[in-house]
C-alpha cells in the first residue's frame, strides 16, 4: 500500500541523554532546546498528538538515543493508552544490537503494559501492518538465546518489508537487524546486505537518519570507508540534535585517517551530550585519540581531566571505563611524557568486561619497560593475566545480554590475550632475550589480525604490529620493521606512531 507522507523536522522540547553503555550515553535527563533529527514517514493508527511524540521516538531510535526515545514513547502512551505502536517503540528501546545489549526483561515489562500476552497485544493492533510490527518485536524478546532471537526478529522484519515495500521504516529497521545478526562481530556479507537496503532508503529519502546511520556502520572499516563518506558528511547535519549522530561520522573519518574531521565531529557530539550534565565520554575518548594523532597533547590531557573531575562526583562504570581508555591512550601516544596520574589504576568494581583496564595495564607496563623498570612491568603483566582469568570465569555464551559491563564475550578474552602477549614480548626483548621477544611479538601481531575489527581508536591501545615494528627497529631489522608498520597502517590508516616508525624504517 502507499502511505501518506508524514515528514518530521521537529522543534520540540529535547530530552538529553547522559549515561550508560560502554560506548554510548543513553539514560535520560532533561534540557531545553530544539530537536532536529531528520525526516521520516511512519503513519500509524494513533491520534495526532501522540503520533508526533511517537515519530520523535522513532527518529531517536534511528540515532541510538534510546533513553530519550523511551521518554517520547512513554509520553505518547500517556496521551493515548491504547496506542499500540507506542508500546512497540518503547520495547524497541531495550535492544541495542550493535553494541550489543538486549534487555529482554525490561522490554517484556514494557510490552506487558499493553496486555499480558502476545496474543492479547496483537489483538489490540488495528491494522495488518501494525500487527506485523508487534509480531517482530515479540520475536526479538521471545524464547531462545540472543542470537536465535535476533535471527527470528530479522526474518520477521524481512517479511514485513516484502508485504509493505513502500514502508521505509520497516526497511530501515530490517537493515539494522541484518547487522545485528552477529552483534559485535563484523560480518562483511551481512554488512553489505544491510548497506544495500540502506542505500535504497537513502535514494528515496536522503534525510532519513536511519539510512545515514546504518550506511556509516555498514561501511565502517578501512576497506569500505570511502563508500560511507557521503553519509558521514550528511548525518551530523541532518540529525544535529542527537549527540550520537554528530559522533557517528567520525567512524568513517577514523577509518580514513581524517583527523581534523574527526575532531570537529566529536567536539560537536561531546558538546551536545554534555548540555544536560556529565557524560559524553565516548566522543570524548575519540577526541582524545584524534588530538594525539596531531600531537595536540595539552588539549587531549584537558579532556582526561574532565573525566577525572566527573568521577569525583559520579564514578559510574561508563566514566571509569573511559578514564582507563583515555589514560592508556595518553601513556602510549605521548610515550609517558604526561603526568604521573596517568599511571594511577582505575577501580573496575562492578565491571566484568575488563579489557579497558587490561589495556591500561598494557600501556603502563610498556612505559615501565621504556623506563627500564622491568619489575614494575612484570607486575602489570601479572595484572593482565589476573584480569584474563576473571573474565574467563565470567564469560557469557548468550549474545543478548542487557548490559556490556556485566557481560564478557570471547572477543573480550581474545583481545586481552593479545595484550598479554605484547607486554610479555616486550619484557623478554628488554630483558635481553631478543629472539624470544621478537617471536612472541610476531605471534601477537598474527593473533591481533584474527580479532574482530574494531572501528575507531585501536581496541588494543598499542597495536601488536606497532610494538613488533619498534622492537625490530631496535634490533636493526629495518625491512621487517617497515613491513610491520605497514600492517598497522592497513588496519589503522594515518596512525601517527606507525607513520613515524615507517619513516625511520624506510
Amino acid at each position: 500500500m502507499k502511505f501518506a507522507k508524514v515528514c518530521v523536522l521537529f522543534s520540540l522540547l529535547a530530552f538529553v541523554s547522559t549515561a550508560n553503555g560502554q560506548h554510548h550515553d543513553q539514560s535520560a535527563g532533561k534540557s531545553n532546546g530544539t530537536v532536529d533529527l531528520g525526516e521520516i514517514s511512519f503513519p500509524t493508527s494513533g491520534p495526532a498528538d501522540a503520533q508526533k511524540l511517537f515519530l520523535q521516538g522513532v527518529l531517536l531510535l534511528h540515532s541510538f538515543e534510546y533513553g530519550r526515545a523511551r521518554i517520547a514513547f512513554a509520553e505518547a502512551i500517556r496521551l493515548a493508552p491504547n496506542f499500540v505502536m507506542a508500546y512497540w517503540g518503547e520495547a524497541m528501546t531495550y535492544d541495542h544490537p550493535i553494541w550489543p545489549e538486549n534487555d529482554r526483561p525490561g522490554a517484556l515489562v514494557a510490552l506487558a503494559k499493553l496486555a499480558p500476552t502476545a496474543a492479547e497485544r496483537r489483538a489490540k493492533a488495528r491494522t495488518t501492518r501494525e500487527k506485523m510490527y508487534l509480531d517482530a518485536v515479540e520475536r526479538l524478546y521471545g524464547e531462545g538465546d540472543g542470537t536465535a532471537r535476533a535471527t527470528a526478529y530479522s526474518e520477521a522484519m524481512a517479511e514485513l518489508t516484502r508485504h509493505f515495500p513502500d514502508d521505509l521504516e520497516a526497511s530501515a529497521f530490517y537493515s539494522l537487524s541484518v547487522m545485528g545478526l552477529t552483534r559485535t562481530t563484523r560480518n562483511a556479507e551481512n554488512y553489505m546486505r544491510a548497506a544495500k537496503v540502506a542505500e535504497d532508503i537513502y535514494k528515496k529519502n536522503p534525510k532519513h537518519p536511519g539510512a545515514l546511520h546504518y550506511l556509516i556502520h555498514a561501511y565502517d572499516d578501512p576497506v569500505n570507508a570511502h563508500l560511507g563518506l557521503r553519509a558521514a558528511r550528511s548525518y551530523g547535519t541532518v540529525a544535529k540534535s542527537a549527540s550520537h549522530a554528530q559522533h557517528m561520522p567520525s567512524h568513517i573519518f577514523f577509518a580514513l585517517g581524517l583527523w581534523e574531521d574527526s575532531i570537529a565531529s566529536n567536539t560537536a557530539s561531546m558538546k551536545t551530550a554534555r548540555e544536560g550534565g556529565p557524560g559524553g565520554y565516548h566522543p570524548l575518548f575519540w577526541l582524545v585519540h584524534a588530538y594525539l594523532q596531531q600531537g595536540r597533547t595539552e588539549e587531549a590531557m584537558k579532556l582526561v581531566g574532565v573525566v577525572e573531575d566527573d568521577i569525583k562526583q559520579m564514578p559510574s562504570a561508563y566514566a571509569r571505563t573511559h578514564l582507563a581508555m583515555c589514560r592508556a591512550t595518553m601513556l602510549v601516544e605521548t610515550k609517558g611524557s604526561g603526568p604521573a596520574s596517568l599511571f594511577e589504576p582505575i577501580d573496575p568494581a562492578g565491571i566484568m568486561s575488563l579489557a579497558p583496564f587490561a589495556g591500561h595495564d598494557l600501556a603502563s607496563g610498556l612505559e615501565y619497560v621504556r623506563r627500564k623498570d622491568l619489575a614494575a612491568a612484570r607486575g602489570l603483566l601479572s595484572s593482565i593475566r589476573s584480569r584474563s582469568a576473571k573474565m574467563k570465569g565470567a564469560i557469557s555464551m548468550d549474545s543478548g545480554a542487557a548490559n556490556r559491563y556485566t557481560t564478557v564475550t570471547q572477543s573480550d578474552i581474545d583481545t586481552v590475550s593479545v595484550m598479554e602477549q605484547i607486554l610479555d614480548a616486550r619484557i623478554d626483548f628488554a630483558a635481553g632475550d631478543r629472539e624470544a621477544g621478537l617471536k612472541k611479538a610476531t605471534a601477537a601481531g598474527e593473533a591481533e589480525d584474527k580479532l574482530v575489527f574494531e572501528y575507531g581508536p585501536p581496541a588494543i591501545v598499542k597495536p601488536a604490529w606497532e610494538a613488533a615494528g619498534e622492537m625490530l627497529l631496535e634490533a636493526g631489522k629495518k625491512k621487517e620493521a617497515a613491513d610491520a608498520f605497514r600492517r598497522v597502517l592497513k588496519r589503522y590508516p594515518n596512525r601517527r606512531l606507525a607513520n613515524e616508525g615507517l619513516k625511520i624504517a624506510s
